[in-house]
């Protein structure tokens, strides 16, 4: 596969690959809520918040080391030191996944009886660490290739994956037919064991058609290797496991406030199965953004370029915006429909105002913490990140155990927490010269934007549905229409996406991100 040196060119090859990747995940979670129901995807999302910390543990550090000195070093004209960066990367990943691997083992049954609360979960471990070692084989090589705009085989690798996992895990659930919920979470982490294992050897095998040469020293000077990836793992198992922990309290509190076990279980699934994957659909092209954004800023950074680099974060922060805004306005009139028609499920339209208003705010949570990472601000990222994390903890723990909020207090904390990390990243990149604020830019249109696509989407659904007489019919077209809108406005406020789009190779089109 060639390499994309065009920043758009890369940015466009991402957003077309996750949004299959989100559209596949979409179709996944629609296949194990069918299997698992509410309580077997509550059980799932217990044990997977073990899963969630041992992987930012073990690969969080590590992979934005790859990421960030891989494109430092290949800006420089040093791209053979990669090899030696990769070897350095696998050695400290294994010896982390060893440690974390020992502990799971050998406390499994408190960690899943005591600690996640349910001891359904204990049987998922030992095929979770599996599920890691795979995983951490193929993110330090994925990583690495963004870095050096090798984006198209980590696309390549992600689809392959994901619809390897749904078939297998298709497969799995089919064949067994069981009604234990421990164990179809134990089949559901075997799928992805299994897509895991044939996107490693992908990784591998492009990985080792890069030719790099064997032996080429690192740049002199002070080691930047454990400075990204000490700080970037702790933060990561603290902030992780804070987070994880407010899924994991969560049915405790409900069971405080009235609800039985089975009720608040059933509320987790849900909540973290059916309404945020909803609501979160627009991730695939906010997150594409991200993976490209942290290696260009780190480029600017490496050079000294204050003027492109500030130039280049005010356009991350729009684009951000005027993409993450109008499409959670699309999805809120339509969210309970999609819930009915794809999961039967009957889902409190309040679940997704809090739910979209959550994921714009994390948007631009993802945003500002990637450029603050690829200017070499990791220190404050992740201290903004923990200091989140922990409020939103402490909300859930205060908010969810009252009967008259339950589920919602849960959802308003993670309003709040996220609104408090964006600020505080934008003080930062304000104060160190790497952005200059625009309200008016970063808010006005897409604020804008966003309620008059919200207001048609109403408008057209309701036309729809009374004119053809179905729910799948309207939905289809108010969906259509609602993104053609959409398109309309942008070219009314003068943002030609496909212009940049059709434009590679030139230098200044990397700083005019929909401009």
């Amino acid at each position: 596969m060639r390499k994309c040196d065009s920043f758009m060119g890369r940015l466009f090859l991402l957003c077309v690959s996750n949004i299959g990747l989100q559209l596949l995940g979409f179709v996944y979670r629609i296949f194990l809520s069918r299997f698992a129901g509410a309580e077997g995807l509550g059980v799932y999302r217990l044990a997977f918040s073990a899963y969630i910390v041992i992987h930012a543990a073990t690969l969080s550090g590590v992979t934005m080391a790859c990421t960030r000195l891989s494109a430092e070093w290949s800006a420089q004209g040093r791209a053979g030191a990669v090899r030696q960066l990769v070897y350095r990367a696998a050695r400290t990943f294994l010896c982390f996944f060893l440690c974390a691997g020992t502990i799971l083992l050998g406390f499994r049954d408190w960690i899943g009886t005591e600690l996640l609360g349910d001891g359904r979960t204990v049987d998922a471990m030992p095929i979770m660490l599996v599920c890691i070692l795979l995983t951490g084989v193929e993110n330090i090589l994925k990583s690495t290739m963004i870095g050096m705009n090798r984006v198209d085989n980590a696309a390549a690798s992600e689809l392959t994956e994901q619809i390897v996992r749904i078939g297998a895990t298709i497969v799995l659930l089919s064949f067994e037919q069981t009604a234990d919920l421990g164990r179809i979470a134990v089949l559901i982490f075997t799928g992805m064991a299994i897509s895991e294992c044939v996107s490693a050897a992908m990784m591998v095998h492009m990985y080792g058609g890069l030719h790099l040469p064997a032996h080429c020293p690192p740049p002199t000077g002070k080691d930047p290797f454990w400075k990204i990836v000490l700080p970037v793992s702790a933060s990561a198992l603290v902030t992780n496991g804070i987070a994880s922990a407010g899924a994991v309290i969560l049915p405790t509190r409900l069971v405080a406030s009235g609800l039985s076990r089975t009720e608040a279980i059933s509320a987790l699934g849900i909540v973290s199965g059916i309404a945020s994957p909803i609501m979160f659909l627009p991730i695939a092209l906010l997150a594409s953004l991200c993976t490209v954004a942290m290696p260009q800023a780190s480029r600017y950074a490496s050079k000294h370029n204050q003027s492109r680099l500030q130039h280049f974060t005010s356009q991350s922060l729009f684009a951000t915006g005027i993409v993450g805004i109008p499409a959670t306005a699309l999805l809120l009139p339509l969210a309970p429909v999609i819930a009915r028609l794809f999961f039967y499920r009957a889902v409190p339209t309040g679940y997704f105002w809090l739910i979209g208003l959550s994921a714009i705010f994390c948007y631009y949570q993802m945003i500002t913490g990637c450029l603050l990472n690829g200017i070499g601000r990791q220190q404050f990222t992740v201290m903004s990140a923990l200091s989140g994390e922990a409020l939103q903890l402490i909300l859930v723990y205060l908010m969810a155990g009252q009967p008259h909020l339950r589920v919602y207090g849960y959802l308003i904390a993670q309003c709040i927490a996220p609104i408090y990390v964006v600020l505080c990243n934008l003080i930062r990149l304000v104060s160190c010269g790497a952005l200059v604020i625009r309200l008016q830019r970063f808010l006005g249109a897409p604020l804008l934007c966003g309620f008059a696509v919200w207001l048609w989407t109403r408008i057209f659904y309701s036309f729809f549905v009374g004119w053809l007489g179905g729910q799948w019919m309207g939905l289809c077209c108010a969906v259509v229409c609602s993104i053609a809108l959409y398109l309309c406005f942008l070219r009314l406020f003068d943002i030609k996406i496909e212009k940049y789009l059709s434009v590679r190779g030139r230098p200044m089109h990397d700083l005019m991100l929909f401009y």
